[in-house]
Formats: structure tokens, sequence, C-alpha cells
């Protein structure tokens, strides 16, 4: 096989109404914090908090974490290795790490061909909200480590940590691959781009599947995610420096 064999290991015994609880209260308070973005960007600070993205990151981030750990964690007895935050094949973490870089021109190429479906003006705004403040290493940096790392790792706990393996009991690793990203991807709440980040889904929940540990798919998210984000200010870089 072109990867390393995962340890067979049994998958985690949530219900589902736990994951159908955390979807739901994950969603119910981004948009909370949405609505208060103003109120928190005035509190934290305008610059400072990135107009507010920054405390909602951390807040909506902070918050699922908190609601897995009494629920799941506490409640079900379930642990944090059970959810697949266990070590991987040595070999996985290399794979991770290519599959990471692959994942940026994968995702690219298939909003490209949906151009003509989407229009060629359409603008990513997670892009364009993460880039207002303009090229500072402050937000880089605190970018890098907030949707380079935290998103990443709540996006994964919930999708590829108790969602997929939900859906895994019951079906096939195909289907359950396919209807977990597809979930991951409406969340995003970007229909054009919903394709791609099915197919990005997909990568991730096949990387869980066959690696039997979450850090694989977590380090791939993570990696597409920082290296979007230093284009993303590269580019404003550039643009201000022309």
């Amino acid at each position: 096989m072109f990867w390393p064999p995962a340890t067979p290991r049994p998958l985690p015994a949530v219900k589902v109404w736990d994951v159908v609880l955390l979807i739901v209260l994950f969603l119910a308070v981004g948009l909370v914090l949405g609505a208060l973005q103003a109120p928190l960007a005035e509190a934290f600070g305008k610059e400072l908090s990135q107009n507010g993205l920054v405390p909602i990151l951390l807040l909506q981030s902070g918050s699922l974490i908190l609601l897995v750990f009494l629920l799941i964690v506490v409640r079900r007895r379930v642990s944090w290795s059970d959810l697949g935050f266990r070590p991987a094949d040595r070999a996985w973490y290399r794979i991770a790490l290519a599959g990471g870089l692959l994942c940026v021109p994968l995702v690219a190429l298939s909003r490209l061909l949906l151009e003509p479906l989407i229009g060629d003006d359409f603008q990513n705004p997670q892009l364009e909200v993460l880039g207002t403040g303009g090229f500072d290493w402050a937000n880089l940096i605190t970018l890098l480590v907030l949707v380079g790392l935290l998103v990443p790792f709540t996006e994964e706990l919930l999708f590829r940590g108790l969602l997929y393996p939900l859906l895994r009991r019951r079906l096939s690793v195909v289907v359950a691959a396919l209807l977990s990203a597809v979930c991951f991807a409406l969340l995003h709440w970007i229909p054009p781009l919903v394709p791609a980040f099915t197919l990005m889904g997909v990568i991730l929940a096949m990387a869980r599947e066959y690696s039997g540990s979450l850090w694989p798919p977590l380090i791939i998210h993570s990696l597409f995610n920082c290296v979007n984000l230093i284009t993303l200010y590269t580019a404003l870089a550039m643009g201000q420096a022309g």
C-alpha cells in the first residue's frame, strides 16, 4: 500500500445526539459572536483584535473544546486518545506534510474549474476578512497561531474526531468520508466553495481513516491554512510596497 496501515482501534463511543448538539452549539456560538463583533472590536481594540476577529476565533474555538471536554470526555468517559489524539506511524507525518502542500493547488484547481458557474469576480470572504488590516507582522503571527493552529484543531476535533467516526460505525469509508466532508464544507458558509472544501474534507477524512490518528489530518489542515495565509499576506505586502 502507498500509506502505512493503522493499528486497528475501536471508534469512540459517542452518540448521534452528542455530535448534533455540539454542531448546533458551535454554530450558535459563532452566530452570537458574529453579532457581537463590533462590541468585541471596541472592547479589545480594533487593531489589536483585527476588528473583532481575534476574540471571535478564540472564544468560538475555546467554547467547542470546553464543550467536547464536558459532554464527551467527562460525560461519556471518552479519552482524548479515543477521539484520535494518539501517535500515528512516522511515515504518516511525512505524508501529511506533502498532503498539506498538495491540497493548496488541488483546492485552487477545483475552484478554477467552477469559475464559469460562480463567476470570475468571486472573492473568498474569509480571505477578505483576514486581510482587512493590510500587511502587519503582528497580525500575520497572530493569525498563524489562530487560523493555522487553533481553528484546524477545533475543526478536526469536531469533524474527524467526532462526526466521521460516528458515520464510520454505520457506513463505508467512502460514504462516511463524503458525508463528513459535505458537512465540513457547508459549515464554512461559502456556497461557491462547497465543492472545493468537500474535496479537502474527503482528503482529511481519508487521512483520519488510514492513519488511525487525528494528527495527520490536523497537520494537513494546518499547513493548508498557513500556506494560504502566508500567500495572502505576501500579496498584501507586495501591494503596499508597490
